[in-house]
């Protein structure tokens, strides 16, 4: 059957309602019309083709959602309560994480398509994942999040870390992440280079001799406190312009930005800006969190993510980045229409409203304007990935799935 088009009408934005017109062979908007006209089909020779009509009714236009840090393998979302241990020591943890793991009767690649449902529901389209690979599991998360990967394809985009949890070095994964990489994933991970590793310099080479030799890009956990932080991040930054892998590179999670005093950060943070190394955070509310504003104000790349989603490190989380974006601004006393609105960016990679020619893939939400909707962070009413309704309450299966994941 010919594709045709799929035009939302009385989409909300600017304190105006709009009819968006989307190509469905290949997911672009190709038309923007204020509401209540006729769209101007000829105009771009798509005159009688077969077109799916969808009233937004008012609901206002949100950009699609980015998760930069997640762990499709390891949550327990659909699995029975899971009784956790406070944390004491990070090799005690993997440990704990170890065994629960082992314990699931369900597979990487189950959970996998549980919680991108879940994401997409909530109007992700686009995340980075976090897999663990190490020489006693091998490649088996990793071959089963490769195959979901092909089957959420065109409705989320999905970068991969092939990630040494147990430690790089510690748990001699080296050559499993060869493995890795050779098998699809796009990312070299590491951890905390000191305190699991032990050895700062050489498992931070070992990482970029890895992403040099398959031309990957690097993502580090970094957990590692205060100076020691510090220092670690600054022979990162080192190494990514000796790699020429400006953009290429991320810290994840950096507590020790938020541990130091203001000047050595802003030091660090030109150094950053400078080399192209980007930081990932998850808004954490029980540890330091990286001076998020100073950070973009000195040019940084930021990024949030949701890392931890009901597994063996936290029963928090629910996957949601409108949510997850409201946090960061309230917890940063971000009031001000302003910040509100750049808070946009650190969760999405698309502008606040939508662009004849890009792809149509957006939320719609019961709000008054797009600062309300970061504030309230209200139910995803529709989610459209390429101009097709995937999520949100208008989604067929959403009510079931969202019972499903509760």
């Amino acid at each position: 059957m010919e594709k045709g088009l799929t035009l939302v009408k009385n989409v909300k934005w600017s304190e105006n309602l709009f009819d968006l017109t989307i190509e469905q062979a290949t997911g672009l908007i190709v038309s923007i019309e204020t509401a209540g006209t006729d769209a101007d089909l000829t105009s771009v020779n798509i005159a009688g083709r077969p077109t799916t009509v969808i009233d937004a009714d008012g609901l206002h236009y949100v950009p699609p959602m980015t998760d930069m840090h997640t762990h499709l393998d390891k949550h327990f979302i659909g699995e029975p309560w899971k009784s956790l241990q406070p944390f004491v020591t990070l090799p005690g943890q993997l440990e704990f994480e170890k065994s629960m793991l082992g314990e699931l009767p369900t597979g990487a690649g189950e959970r996998a398509i549980r919680m991108l449902d879940l994401m997409l529901a909530q109007g992700t389209t686009a995340i980075r994942t976090h897999v663990d690979v190490d020489p006693q599991i091998g490649l088996s998360h990793l071959e089963e999040v490769l195959e979901v990967r092909e089957m959420y394809r065109g409705r989320i985009d999905m970068e991969i870390v092939a990630f040494p949890q147990q430690g790089l070095l510690r748990s001699d994964s080296v050559s499993v992440m060869r493995q890795a990489l050779r098998a699809g994933a796009n990312y070299v991970g590491g951890v905390d280079p000191a305190g699991l590793d032990r050895r700062v310099d050489a498992s931070l080479e070992a990482m970029f001799e890895l992403a040099t030799e398959f031309s990957a890009g690097i993502d580090l956990h970094l957990h590692d406190p205060s100076h020691l932080g510090i220092y670690t991040i600054s022979r990162f930054a080192e190494l990514t312009e000796q790699a020429s892998m400006s953009g290429r590179t991320a810290v994840s999670h950096a507590y020790c930005l938020g541990q130091v005093g203001e000047t050595e950060v802003r030091s660090l943070a030109e150094r950053l800006c400078a080399t192209g190394v980007a930081i990932m955070t998850s808004v954490p509310i029980d540890r330091p969190m990286p001076p998020i504003k100073l950070l973009m104000e000195t040019g940084v790349s930021l990024h949030i993510g949701s890392d931890n989603i009901l597994d063996s490190w936290s029963p928090f989380g629910n996957g949601d980045m409108l949510s997850r974006g409201s946090r960061l601004a309230e917890a940063s006393g971000w009031v001000e229409d302003f910040w509100l609105l750049e808070t946009y960016k650190l969760i999405s990679n698309a502008p606040l409203t939508p662009k004849v020619g890009e792809r149509g893939t957006f939320s719609l939400v019961n709000a008054i304007n797009a600062m309300h909707a970061l504030a309230a962070a209200p139910p995803r009413e529709a989610v459209f990935s390429g101009g097709v309704l995937v999520g949100g309450r208008m989604f067929p299966n959403s009510r079931q799935m969202a019972a499903i994941h509760s």
